[in-house]
């Protein structure tokens, strides 16, 4: 039995098929990008290494389901299905772990739609055409807020009256669940394989968007988003900790609506904000190698505030073990790692610069020097086989 995981954006549909065994690589995988726009259709597929790339007339998230079981049947993967599992952002108090969906989970979902307005709504229409075209299909949902939910309340409350918290749930949320998840089990593992400590690990996810996360004993206890993804780290396009007096300035001085100070904090700051060029750190490298001054600010600036937050993340751990970096630029950025760890060598984290430029792919993950007082890794993130595992266990089938 195969399960399918879906994870459905307003504009894009991501998708991986797992084989109920230990491999954490899909069997086939793919990205469906520009639905609900007047553009073609573009489809990435990958099915046992063998990459199509596709473009359809434009349609609708339903169209490009059926599109997608249409493939499916033409490579006999639908009748090996057994069951689906879908992601969702934002399951606020409600959702603390990961359900099966029924009817009167979809209602009580659909209260949670304006946690996060630009992810909850296209994550919810996901599981709904997915009942249309798969209905007899079991299907489970995954939480990103779940894997936080063990946060203890002096990391997840905010300093305000306890009113707000009670009649509104304002807290700390913290997002990237099911990577920093993923990461905590795979690292654990790593660590004890080679008879390393591996209690206290700081989990760095950096791509667009980034977070950080203090794992003890394989959990949460501690992370940087909040309430909202805006919280934290600087990250592509959002600005990440900002003083909330600056947003009362654009308001009263600036004469901005709260739409358009929203638009200014998660659309165009961060690297992109910073830079005036771009929200890609591959583009900003190049510009800095050119000369490009705001180029080299929005780098240093990203690298100095992702070091600051491991350094918020030890503190709510007896000692730290291990730090790992993962996501696009953590999994991929060599002059990002080692410019983020050079600040922490106040620490005593030090890296082998051969390692980080490989990396770890040469030395089983590890990136750190014999000098490191912790260990250094680089582990590729793998959110999709983790909700498909989340999906198995819920069905009482190991995977």
């Amino acid at each position: 039995m195969n399960i399918l995981v879906i994870n459905c954006g307003s504009s894009s549909l991501k998708f991986a098929v797992f084989k109920l065994d230990t491999s954490d690589r899909p069997l086939c995988s793919g990205l469906i990008e520009r639905i609900g726009t007047a553009a073609p259709i573009r489809i990435a597929w990958n099915n046992a290494g063998q990459r199509e790339d596709v473009e359809i007339a434009p349609c609708q998230h339903r169209q490009a389901m059926q599109w997608l079981v249409n493939k499916f049947d033409q490579l006999g993967i639908t009748a090996t299905l057994g069951a689906i599992g879908h992601r969702f952002v934002h399951g606020g108090e409600t959702f603390r772990q990961s359900v099966l969906v029924t009817p009167a989970v979809l209602a009580t979902l659909q209260k949670c739609l304006d946690l996060a307005p630009l992810h909850n709504p296209a994550n919810f229409e996901g599981i709904e055409q997915t009942q249309k075209v798969f209905p007899d299909l079991p299907q489970c949902i995954v939480f990103d807020t779940a894997f936080h939910a063990t946060l203890p309340e002096h990391a997840y409350r905010y300093a305000l009256p306890e009113k707000y918290y009670s009649e509104h749930q304002i807290r700390r949320y913290g997002f990237h669940g099911t990577s920093h998840s993923y990461i905590a089990r795979k690292t654990r593992q790593l660590l004890q394989e080679n008879r390393f400590d591996a209690r206290g690990i700081v989990s760095l996810h950096l791509g667009n968007g980034c977070s950080i996360c203090a794992i003890l004993d394989g959990k949460s206890v501690d992370t940087s988003m909040g309430f909202t993804p805006l919280e934290g780290l600087v990250m592509g396009t959002r600005c990440g900790d900002i003083d909330p007096g600056v947003c009362l300035y654009l308001a009263e001085k600036c004469q901005m609506t709260a739409p358009e100070i929203s638009d200014l904090l998660n659309k165009k700051s961060g690297l992109l904000g910073v830079s005036g060029v771009s929200n890609d750190l591959r583009t900003l490298l190049e510009k800095e190698k050119q000369g490009h001054a705001p180029s080299t600010l929005a780098i240093e600036l990203f690298a100095y505030k992702a070091a600051q937050s491991v350094g918020k993340m030890m503190v709510a751990l007896p000692h730290l073990d291990a730090l790992v970096f993962t996501g696009g630029i953590g999994e991929n950025a060599a002059p990002m790692r080692a410019r983020i760890v050079r600040h922490l060598q106040c620490f005593g984290l030090t890296l082998d610069d051969v390692a980080n430029e490989a990396s770890g792919k040469t030395a089983g993950g590890f990136i750190q020097d014999s000098r490191s007082r912790a260990k250094i890794l680089v582990v590729p993130t793998q959110e999709e086989w983790l909700i498909a595992q989340e999906t198995a266990s819920l069905m009482s089938t190991p995977i």
